[in-house]
């Protein structure tokens, strides 16, 4: 990704239980701790049949700690688990269903006086889902068709099947266990088509396009609908704003935003969208601005402390990070963190190196960034950021360098996707 990219072109560039049910693998998956993954919907009933017998015989809250319950669906957690006899009437398990609910809350943006993460607020490997690095481009030659998926496991991306177009600054997201690409470019044309690409099948299929064609959008989803936010073609930066209803297949606008925001980054945190960021076709911008889905319209929040277009947005533990960009042509390092809760900006580790046109991503309780432009080559290096040691470390690279690429997480199994010959045919090297 060249860092005038983010521009127009005409522009200034600037869990333990014994058994596993029959209907499903027999040989449970253990973790590391010595406690096995189950599915809190379909195996409570038996779970609960175990947990009797060590309620009887005084170790029921040394098993439940190996419980995750904080990842568990709210509805569950209230309906069912706080409900049972049992864990009312044990005082340690009380303990750890306030720490669950500390967690929803904190996560819905509330205040929660004293939270403190733990190992239970971490998804188990089995359970993290599969992060997708989609599209983008290299050094030289066309945009690429190709995926890569990341085994978390193995610490290893390997391809997955090719989308239908190819797609540089595509804007990538997961809803509903499937992947969603759109916009971009091709190489020749800005695009406002569709793909989205589904685990069971394997295959991805083409959806119904936006209104606008454009490279550089941010895609955000909230109670369903996924939102298009900003983007560009080779004349302007756009303040569009598109809503994608997955049922019905269908476009349509909703209030626009505030400013106009090419290679914008965005993500849904609480009751709103955010746009952060993004170049208005002089300069890149430090601005952020939030969507309302109720009042249909965008306000203005506290500015970042960088400015950054074609940066990676994610969000983590109620937080919401923004990793890399660039300054107009200059590639960043630094990162940012947004606590809405406390309505402010605050600076945290930065990348092991500047990272504009950068994907990011969210899972197992870390900030991935993978690939971009660190304003020389294009890059293949994948790094990933720990909270709680407040530092970025170097992961498993992808196999090809590339920037401009959407990433996201998926809640499929690494086992569901498989390439189909076609992994590398478009890939070109980072020179």
């Amino acid at each position: 990704m060249a860092p005038g990219d983010v521009v127009p072109d005409h522009a200034k560039q600037l869990k333990s239980k014994e058994k596993r049910p029959a209907n499903r693998t027999s040989k449970a998956e253990c973790e590391p701790d010595g406690s096995f993954v189950f599915e809190a919907h379909e195996a409570w009933r038996e779970f609960h049949n175990s947990l009797r017998h060590f309620y009887e015989v005084g170790e029921l809250c040394d098993v439940t700690l190996k419980v995750r319950l904080p990842l568990l669906p709210v509805e569950f957690l209230t309906g069912t688990v706080a409900k049972d006899e049992m864990i009312k009437g044990n005082l340690s398990c009380r303990d750890l269903m306030d720490e669950a609910r500390n967690y929803h809350l904190h996560l819905s943006n509330k205040v929660v006086p004293d939270f403190e993460y733990s190992v239970r607020t971490i998804p188990r490997k089995h359970t993290a889902g599969v992060l997708f690095c989609v599209g983008g481009r290299g050094g030289s030659g066309d945009p690429f068709r190709s995926i890569e998926c990341y085994s978390i496991t193995k610490n290893s991306w390997f391809f997955g099947p090719e989308m239908n177009s190819r797609r540089r600054h595509v804007g990538v997201i997961s809803v509903g266990g499937k992947v969603y690409a759109v916009g971009g470019h091709d190489g020749n044309e800005h695009l406002g088509n569709m793909e989205m690409f589904d685990p069971l099948t394997n295959k991805w299929m083409m959806k119904a396009s936006m209104n606008t064609k454009r490279r550089g959008i941010a895609l955000a989803a909230l109670g369903g609908p996924i939102y298009a936010i900003g983007g560009l073609d080779d004349n302007s930066c756009f303040n569009d704003v598109e809503r994608y209803d997955i049922e019905s297949d269908c476009w349509s606008a909703v209030a626009p935003m505030n400013t106009p925001r090419g290679g914008v980054g965005s993500v849904a945190l609480g009751n709103f969208v955010y746009a952060v960021g993004g170049n208005d076709g002089v300069a890149s911008l430090s601005s952020v601005e939030r969507f309302n889905p109720h009042l249909n319209k965008w306000t203005e929040v506290c500015e970042m402390g960088q400015r950054r277009a074609g940066n990676g947005v994610s969000k983590l533990n109620g937080c919401l990070y923004v990793v890399g960009g660039f300054d107009d042509n200059s590639p960043l390092s630094s990162v940012e963190r947004f606590d809405p809760r406390m309505h402010r900006w605050e600076y945290v580790s930065e990348l092991t190196t500047p990272r504009g046109g950068v994907g990011v991503a969210s899972v197992m309780g870390r900030v991935f960034a993978v690939g971009g432009h660190n304003g020389n080559i294009y890059l293949n290096t994948v790094e990933a950021f720990e909270p709680r040691m407040n530092r970025w470390e170097l992961v498993g690279s992808v196999s090809h360098c590339r920037a401009g690429a959407g990433v996201a997480v998926c809640s499929s199994h690494v086992s569901q996707i498989r390439d189909v010959g076609q992994g590398s045919s478009n890939v070109v090297n980072c020179m």
